[in-house]
């Protein structure tokens, strides 16, 4: 074989059906293996999908695969017009797979050390020009009708969250105000297995507000879907929504990941925050400084100090708000001075002496001088 092969649509399924019993019962038990871990179908079809692209083009046995197979198969798989990400899902698969299926993996395929990952980004994607400043976020924000998409695209940006694990998130998972006026998001990666907990500071207050709006307060997804209230809302209709007002309002396309590259840039390329910090809030196995450190030539640095998440402007809900309570404490304010003008006319009419007597004064000044004390 000269080259990876492509499938239309149905082709591996096809190939899948004509393998013997044994290969195919093989691959089943790793799929099986695999949703220990991992609960998305998507994900545990993937596997399966790319263990039979291996099977085809090894052209032998699972079990007689050798070194060179391997090699081989890796050098195909490097010349395919496949992008990174993609790639890095097939090597992923294959390799897990290997130190599964074989107890001598180690030895048998030198440590599996010709596996190695894509680490370097997608740069036409992802770059100076199309990193979120803090200004383009609040343009989105502002830009946005619905409460549901304020909450959803601010809190995306300002968690760093995978678009999945916010697209899944449930409201039992979000403690509000849990000190500083920060609010604590826990998350489980499906992705890494893991659990993590990030925190938030402005998008809380959409995220309360979206709740005290819902009409449906037994559902616990906070973002569900409006044709199936029971399922989260799709990355489609995310996609599409974010497509249409990023071009709308930046005359851009933004994808929902790149909300996450730009936390994530933000946090590695700060010199004030040690690289576990960040690879802890971004749930990363292991630090991302150097793919994202790429960046931080003059020209993206410039991007990079534009991206520190600290809205210097109110947002109009929230001024709102905030406005309406400054409108209540005035009028408390003025009717306690009502109170204290009043308080100093009756001092003055007892220090003339106009029909009281000394004590009587005495005991009306105490009166009053505790009243001030406690204002």
């Amino acid at each position: 074989m000269d080259k990876f092969p492509t499938f239309k649509r149905g082709g591996v399924q096809a190939v899948y059906k004509k393998l013997p019993k044994k290969e195919k019962d093989i691959i089943e038990l790793f799929v099986k293996y695999v949703s220990i871990t991992s609960s998305s179908e998507r994900r545990l079809e993937n596997n399966r999908r790319t263990l039979t692209q291996f099977r085809y083009i090894t052209g032998k046995d699972f079990d007689k695969t050798t070194l060179q197979d391997l090699r081989d198969y890796l050098s195909l798989l490097k010349a395919s017009k496949n992008t990174n990400a993609t790639q890095n899902e097939f090597k992923a698969s294959v390799k897990r797979f290997l130190k599964w299926r074989f107890e001598d993996w180690s030895k048998r395929f030198q440590n599996l050390e010709d596996i190695k990952l894509h680490m370097k980004m997608n740069e036409k994607r992802i770059n100076s020009e199309t990193l979120l400043s803090k200004e383009d976020v609040e343009k989105i924000v502002k830009a946005s009708k619905k409460t549901f998409w304020k909450a959803f695209f601010l809190t995306l940006y300002e968690s760093g969250l995978r678009p999945i694990e916010l697209r899944t998130l449930t409201w039992n998972r979000i403690k509000f105000d849990v000190e500083d006026n920060l609010t604590e998001i826990n998350i489980y990666a499906t992705k890494t297995s893991k659990a993590r907990s990030v925190y938030i500071n402005q998008a809380a207050f959409f995220l309360k507000k979206l709740k005290d709006e819902r009409k449906d307060k037994n559902n616990p997804l906070v973002f569900p879907s409006d044709r199936n209230p029971n399922v989260p809302i799709s990355k489609g209709v995310l996609s599409l929504w974010l497509t249409q007002i990023s071009e709308k309002t930046l005359g851009r396309k933004v994808f929902p990941y790149l909300l996450r590259h730009s936390r994530a840039t933000e946090l590695y390329t700060n010199a004030n925050i040690p690289d576990k910090i960040a690879q802890k809030f971004l749930g990363h196995n292991k630090s991302m400084g150097e793919v994202y450190t790429h960046l931080s030539n003059k020209d993206v640095k410039e991007a990079v100090g534009k991206t520190i998440y600290k809205f210097e402007d109110l947002l109009p809900e929230k001024k709102h708000e905030l406005e309406k309570k400054v409108d209540r404490l005035t009028e408390i304010i003025k009717q306690d001075n009502k109170e204290l003008r009043e308080s100093l006319k009756l001092i003055k009419e007892l220090r003339e002496g106009r029909e009281r007597d000394r004590d009587f004064m005495n005991k009306e000044l105490r009166k009053i001088k505790e009243k001030l004390r406690a204002k």
